[in-house]
């Protein structure tokens, strides 16, 4: 199941405080948990759906007109800030995978894309139908990624090369000393994109994330996005951060129109410390709830630094997962090369309560 295909259909989610038939077409089906797509159940942020009510009126035109509604440039001026950045290294998408796939789009004709093995892939398959090889290369035993390998790689028919931190599915960051150096090294024979969408939820999001690399002028890309601790999946707001040369670039081959309504819930969001540490807080409990679950039941899970959780249960996961899904859980597996492996989002507690009854059942049932 794709994240894609299941929200292609829905929208822009118009989060006020009306209820009815009329947002029929945007609510769960009824007891589903959907613990799947990486998402924060807690969002948006209460001051963002105010400021969505405030402006919903004003869909009727488009926010790129800096004196009539100048949303846009408020929330790029408030990123750069947080950064020490001017805002001309900073573009806004539709969710980070529209710059990931701008990226590629900018870049991808120089030569092969190098990228883990296993790792977010939504954007890769997007290269690949666009003609352009894309090279993986195999994590370490531990599940890190494999740099020195990577590294190795690299050559002047490189265009691109894409690291998730922390990784997706696995959850592991990669060591930020070893991360700075590599960037270093090959910044200067390829563009290296970094996709931080889970930095946030990493225990250093500060030493973690590469940004200081940017303003250190290495040809690096950072990706981010509104999906995650900010809960608007549905809004698709991400941003990038790179060298000014970079961002006009990649800027260029951006497809979709500014959400004025997403720009609003953003703005809002990325200011509400309050709300920031509320998410962060209830995705740390449930995670602690998915590691107790797959503990007792002999699981050992792989140590998360994002909002989900990898686990080698050692049995046939895609299975597995249609067995979960048949009792209206939903989780993820079939991984390539990793065939026992599951990924849990975190979902609300309650929601986890009810993994924790329906995972222990069919998972008993099933060794």
């Amino acid at each position: 199941m794709k994240r894609r295909q299941v929200l292609g259909g829905l929208g822009v989610a118009l989060l006020t405080s009306f209820s009815g038939p009329s947002l029929g077409q945007y609510v769960l089906p009824k007891g589903q948990v959907r613990l799947v797509f990486n998402e924060n159940p807690y969002g948006p942020s209460p001051k963002a759906i105010a400021a969505v009510n405030e402006v919903v009126a004003l869909s009727a035109y488009y926010p790129d007109s800096p004196t009539d509604f100048p949303i846009l440039d408020n929330l790029k001026k408030a990123i750069a800030q947080r950064h020490n950045l001017t805002p001309e290294h900073l573009l806004v998408s539709s969710g980070s995978n529209e710059a990931l796939q701008a990226a590629i789009l900018a870049y991808g004709e120089k030569g092969k894309i190098l990228v883990p093995a296993l790792t977010y892939d939504a954007h890769l398959g997007y290269a690949r139908q666009l003609g352009f090889e894309v090279v993986t290369v195999p994590l370490r035993n531990d599940m890190q990624v494999d740099l020195d390998a990577m590294s190795a790689q690299v050559d002047d028919t490189t265009s691109l090369i894409y690291l998730a931190n922390p990784n997706n599915p696995t959850g592991i960051p990669i060591d930020s000393a070893a991360l700075r150096s590599f960037c270093r090294k090959v910044g200067n024979r390829a563009l290296v994109i970094v996709d931080e969408a889970y930095n946030e939820l990493t225990d250093s999001p500060v030493d973690q994330s590469m940004v200081d690399l940017v303003r250190h002028e290495q040809n690096v890309l950072i990706t981010r996005t509104f999906s995650k601790i900010f809960g608007m999946a549905g809004m698709r707001v991400g941003y990038a951060l790179g060298q000014p040369e970079t961002i006009t670039r990649v800027n260029s081959t951006l497809m979709a129109w500014p959400n004025g309504i997403g720009l609003t819930a953003a703005y809002h969001s990325y200011l509400d410390e309050e709300f920031i540490a509320f998410s962060r807080q209830k995705i740390l409990e449930g995670r602690a709830m998915v590691y107790a679950t797959l503990q007792r039941a002999g699981v050992t899970p792989v140590p998360s630094h994002t909002n989900f959780v990898f686990a080698d249960i050692g049995i046939e996961s895609t299975d597995f997962v249609a067995r979960m899904a048949s009792r209206n859980v939903l989780i993820r597996g079939g991984y390539p090369g990793y065939p026992t492996h599951i990924r849990i989002s975190m979902g609300k507690l309650e929601d986890l309560n009810i993994f924790d009854r329906v995972f222990s059942e069919v998972y008993a049932a099933s060794v």
